[in-house]
């Protein structure tokens, strides 16, 4: 059929952008590390990636609507690779503070275009599996990503110049497509305090994917660069890279099955469960903070399995409390509350790998947030009632960095 063409448009875009994103996430914090960046200036850099995020959040829908959306996302995609290749000129924590923000923004709008589009050419029967099979797309381009650098023969050069090569060929198909633009849906910004009152089980388990997923992956790479590998830059790249790949891999694992039981069960139950899960791993990497190469990658997969798994149930748990019509609202409401997590996350789990605990303190935090979601879920379960039968909405497989969450609605549209 015509649409699923024009989608796999779409979901080889943000397969290829995710590649550069996943070589990124591991090539940017060794770097910092190399450099003797402290863990505060570290987390600062990962702060400022959230930060643009959200304010591209915000502005994505005017630009789209004023210039369109291949426009927008020619533009976005040509400031991200610019914004990388020019890491390159000096690691100055300013200019890279100053140039994550800006690719956070890029990346806002690009997602935006991205998940607009598909919302637009799916029909809605069809629109819950599409939606999944493209955020599985996009996990696998994050899996693949740091594999590309796993010698660590590149330095930080080549790094970013392989990924400012797949920012630019990700601009190609969306903007070579002869398909026409879709309009995009006129929906007001969602409020963070909305979110609270509507859904506050929800807007809890994202804020905690926030703080715990953006802090903590950011020093993960160092981490895995040092696990019992000898002390050589291409094997601790190659660690790095290995272990990254294993926690996005062991996410994708766990995402579906996990938002499949939550269709059966309360899921605050559901989230709860995943959050003492991995309060529980995290208390073990505290303890066993160097478990060797082949024990970290079981421990950091079921880390991975845990706490990058919760999203999208907290988004269907959103859909189910949300009255008819309301879900555009609190979908960017709760992107928002993520974004604010994502902000404070990296800042103090800086501030804990530059104290004497270092990376015990940052798995710390980990058990700490995981133990307070799994707490507050039972808790809210206790409260107040599940959502009935007629109330639940089926679970769609989506992550954090969904920036255009709004455009997924529960009443049937035009196909």
């Amino acid at each position: 059929m015509i649409f699923y063409r024009n989608v796999a448009v779409v979901m080889l875009t943000i397969a290829v952008w995710q590649i550069a994103n996943g070589l990124l996430n591991v090539a940017l914090p060794l770097t910092m590390s190399d450099a003797g960046w402290s863990g505060l200036a570290i987390g600062a850099i990962a702060s400022a990636y959230a930060i643009g995020f959200m304010a591209g959040a915000f502005y994505a829908p005017a630009l789209i609507s004023r210039i369109g959306h291949i426009r927008a996302f020619a533009a976005a995609g040509g400031l991200a690779a610019a914004a990388t290749l020019i890491l390159g000129i000096d690691t100055n924590a300013y200019l890279w503070f100053a140039l994550r923000l800006v690719f956070g923004a890029s990346a806002a709008c690009l997602f935006a275009v991205a998940e607009s589009w598909i919302a637009d050419a799916t029909p809605s029967k069809s629109r819950g599996g599409v939606i999944s099979a493209y955020q599985i797309a996009g996990r696998a381009g994050i899996v693949i990503g740091p594999f590309l650098i796993a010698s660590g023969q590149e330095g930080i050069g080549g790094a970013l110049l392989i990924a400012g090569v797949f920012l630019a060929l990700a601009i190609t198909p969306i903007s070579a497509t002869g398909k026409a633009q879709p309009a995009l849906p006129d929906h007001p910004p969602g409020s963070p305090l909305d979110v609270l009152r509507i859904a506050p089980a929800a807007a809890l388990a994202v804020f905690c994917a926030g703080l715990v997923n953006t802090g903590v992956l950011a020093f993960i790479p160092i981490w895995a660069g040092q696990l019992g590998v000898e002390n050589s830059d291409a094997n601790g790249t190659a660690a790095a890279a290995l272990i990254m790949g294993v926690i996005y891999a062991a996410s994708m694992a766990s995402q579906w099955p996990a938002g499949k039981i939550s269709d059966h069960f309360d899921r605050r139950l559901v989230m709860g469960a995943l959050g003492a899960g991995w309060a529980v791993v995290s208390l073990v990497l505290t303890a066993f903070v160097d478990p060797g190469f082949v024990l970290g990658i079981i421990l950091i997969g079921l880390w991975g399995a845990t706490s990058l798994a919760h999203y999208g149930i907290a988004v269907a748990h959103a859909a189910d409390r949300a009255e008819h019509g309301q879900l555009p609202a609190m979908a960017s409401g709760l992107l928002l509350v993520w974004a604010v997590g994502s902000v404070i996350g990296p800042l103090v789990t800086g501030a804990l790998y530059a104290s004497v605990m270092g990376m015990r303190g940052v798995f710390l935090f980990s058990a700490i947030v995981g133990a307070l979601m799994a707490a507050a879920m039972v808790l809210r379960n206790r409260s107040r009632a599940a959502a009935t039968e007629s109330d639940r909405e089926e679970f769609v497989n989506l992550h954090a960095t969904s920036a255009a969450l709004a455009d997924f609605e529960t009443g049937e549209t035009e196909e």
